[in-house]
């Protein structure tokens, strides 16, 4: 039983992450990667929007009874990201304006539903 509610999680992360994806492809946002591992950290999705790179983290929760999934996106969360943008873009020696973003997909009747944080949070690396 604890199986099937973590592969349902998987599912709905991954869903949720290809929900996001094509929202930001919407509002003309360019994507870079997804799913990109940098050390002991993940970054969920990289797009460039201008000439800002975008870093966001994808939040997704089945139902809003708990809150908001950007709720979960604490310091430490912030930390682990910030520390993975940093390496990704020595590991590509980019420079430039850069902005740390959430997403929070909500799963209402079977369809995502995406409430997007721009600057959500900074970090001067």
């Amino acid at each position: 039983m604890a199986n099937r509610g973590g592969n349902q999680r998987q599912r709905y992360g991954r869903d949720g992450e290809s929900a996001a994806a094509a929202y930001l492809e919407t509002l003309g946002y360019d994507l870079l990667e997804r799913n990109v591992q940098c050390g002991r950290w993940e970054l969920d999705l990289i797009a460039r929007t201008g000439s800002t790179l975008v870093f966001v983290e994808v939040r997704s929760r089945s139902t809003s009874r708990y809150g908001c999934p950007s709720e979960t996106v604490g310091t430490r969360k912030q930390a682990h990201i910030v520390n993975a943008a940093s390496l990704w873009l020595r590991g590509r020696r980019l420079a430039g304006p850069v902005r740390f973003d959430v997403i929070a997909v909500n799963w209402e009747a079977g369809r995502p539903f995406c409430r997007h944080f721009p600057d959500a949070f900074r970090s001067t690396f």
